[in-house]
């Protein structure tokens, strides 16, 4: 959940890393630090806040120059997000630095076992046991020391180490936590993420479990805990600073959400044909004998909306069962497991660490996994037995957005395979549907320019509101879902999502005069139905705004004021209307006066459980 970085090389050490450290504050921005080296000392700065006010902090308070350096921005795990919190933490005698990400799970029992060595600790964090262990098994060689310590922490975790007797050296490492290397002229860097290397490195090479880098002015070297040492594959970035630019919009979310057409036509290419659907990835998946008895889909918030959406497609088009499960339950509470479950873990970094520790559940099991992720070579990637990767491009701001509706693409194509390979109980629903999925990036689009204005206008509204209420029967409900959670994360509203059928079961207690509700009839065959609903709330004096399709006279009759978006197919309606629902979330952040891109408590890569 926090941020890593490294330098070595010969410009300054201080401007690289922060530097860096900028492209990763939405893996954390409650506190940041450096730490440099002139190669005679180490010293540390760190900060509350953001990136910039550790900027400021240098500014008053210069820090060594140096070549050399490690960084970090964090997100409280352990301990508050205070000066003495934040990274880098070293130990009592200021002989090591650390930078961590991701959780030691047995740092109580060391942590004791410490102290009745003699060891003194002054932080709540969890990371403060890595320097202690270090100063304790010291060997006077930084390499030595450090394979003895990794077999003493348990959990998943990524590192950057220093030493104050070797302070020309960085050493890095990942255990089921991402950080890669990247390879400059006569430079090197380590980060949590590509996207703070753009502007310095063209090649890459993520660090895998049970390997050491080891970083030096003229020197990269990888090796096992045992000392094996390893010839990295260097890999070329394929992401350009471009995509991580903000190209004129005021902020992410924003540019994300008017991505959304190019994002789906990434994930369809070269896999949507004329008549059917190709997935090369899955070739030899699809060539097996299709005998699963039930289709699990675990995943987390925004993707466990989509995985919901396409449990319904699934179950329509294979005739087989489909359940969907919370990643954070799914590893303590599931049904039965084995060869006949074919499992579909969700993830857009690839590091979800609860959808982790659920594959890692399935394939315990031994059911075929298959992940669909935004990133290919993410620890979820190189886990499952398949991958889809959504192809939707980098998302920096915090709220999902193309993500959401590239995940949902990418499970009709699988669900479209299958139907194709099976012969299934759906395939003469499939004409129609390739048909719209051809045309469904033009129809986002057009989504894009029809809501864009009127959302801004009701935004207006929520500015006073303090509750909100999203209803929706069928595929409109998760949908409803999905908007509630979008205005939680991003205006702070209580916003709470109900299936329109239960209002009357409880909630209606809730509808007074004047309370905002947003009532989603995107499903004709629920239309009617809906609309008994919505009269139901109206009577209560609730102002509704209807979300319906083009020409949809008896919803906007009965409704205060109404947004019309285009009819596609009832399958398809989820995306299009997540559109004004993901606009509507952040306009009401923007004139509320937050951060949209940095919601309050939360990062963006959950690389804790």
């Amino acid at each position: 959940m926090s941020g890593i970085v490294g330098y070595i090389g010969k410009s300054s050490a201080e401007s690289v890393l922060l530097d860096c450290l900028t492209q990763l504050d939405y893996r954390g921005y409650d506190s940041a630090g450096i730490a440099i080296s002139n190669q005679d000392n180490i010293k540390i700065r760190k900060e509350t806040g953001r990136i910039e006010d550790l900027k400021a902090l240098l500014e008053i308070d210069p820090i060594i120059e140096g070549n050399i350096g490690i960084g970090h921005t964090r997100w409280a795990s352990h301990g508050a997000p205070t000066i003495l919190n934040a990274h880098p933490l070293s130990d009592d005698k200021s002989q090591f630095y650390v930078v961590h990400n991701g959780i030691i799970e047995n740092y109580r029992q060391l942590k004791n076992e410490l102290i009745e060595l003699g060891h003194v600790f002054y932080t709540d964090t969890d990371t403060e046991v890595i320097p202690h262990l270090l100063v304790q098994h010291d060997t006077g060689i930084l390499e030595e020391t450090v394979r003895k310590v990794l077999p003493l922490l348990k959990g998943s975790f990524a590192l950057a180490i220093m030493s104050q007797n070797q302070p020309d050296t960085i050493i890095g490492i990942s255990q089921e936590n991402p950080l890669i290397i990247g390879f400059g002229e006569n430079e090197a860097f380590l980060s949590s993420d590509i996207s703070a290397l753009l502007s310095y490195v063209k090649e890459m090479y993520p660090i895998k479990n049970g390997e050491i880098a080891v970083l030096k002015a003229n020197e990269i070297k990888v090796q096992t805990i045992s000392g094996e040492i390893i010839q990295p594959e260097k890999r070329i970035i394929e992401w350009t600073e471009d995509d991580f630019s903000l190209q004129g919009y005021e902020h992410y979310m924003l540019k994300e959400i008017m991505e959304q057409p190019k994002a789906i036509k990434n994930t369809l290419e070269g896999r949507l044909l004329e008549n059917g659907v190709s997935l090369p990835e899955l070739e030899p998946f699809i060539r097996k004998d299709f005998d699963y008895r039930k289709i699990d889909i675990v995943a987390n918030g925004t993707s466990y909306h989509s995985g919901m959406i396409g449990k319904k497609v699934m179950e329509t088009l294979l005739n087989i069962p489909v359940e969907v499960s919370i990643s954070s339950e799914f590893r303590y509470e599931h049904g039965p497991l084995d060869e006949k479950n074919l499992v579909i873990v969700i993830s857009q970094s690839g590091e979800t660490a609860d959808t982790l520790s659920a594959l890692k559940e399935a394939k315990r099991h031994g059911s075929t996994v298959i992940a669909i992720t935004n990133k290919r070579r993410g620890n979820i990637a190189r886990k499952s037995d398949y991958t889809i990767c959504t192809n939707a491009g980098p998302e920096l701001a915090v709220p999902a957005t193309k993500a959401y509706t590239t995940q949902i693409i990418a499970l009709y194509l699988l669900a479209i395979v299958l139907t194709e390979k099976t012969g299934g109980y759906g395939i003469g629903l499939l004409p129609e549907i390739l048909k719209e999925l051809h045309q469904l990036p033009e129809e986002v689009e057009k989504t894009l320019i029809m809501t864009q204005d009127a959302i801004d206008e009701f935004a207006q509204v929520t500015e006073d509101q303090e509750s909100l209420f999203l209803i929706g029967r069928g595929l409109d409900y998760v949908l409803a879902l999905e908007g509630a959670l979008k205005l939680q994360e991003v205006a702070y509203l209580h916003a709470d999502a109900y299936a329109a059928g239960e209002m009357k079961h409880g909630t209606m207690a809730l509808i007074t005069p004047g309370v905002p509700v947003i009532a989603l009839s995107t499903q004709k065959h629920l239309r009617d139905k809906t609309i008994s609903n919505i009269k139901e709330i109206k009577a209560r004096d609730a102002f509704v705004v209807g979300v319906t399709t083009i020409g949809d006279d008896d919803v906007s009759e009965i409704v205060d004021e109404v947004m019309y978006i285009p009819e596609v197919h009832p399958f398809l309606m989820p995306i299009i209307a997540a559109i004004p629902l993901q606009l509507l979330a952040y306009y009401a952040g923007t004139v509320r006066g937050y951060n949209v891109d940095r919601p309050r408590n939360l990062a963006k890569s959950l690389t804790v459980e």
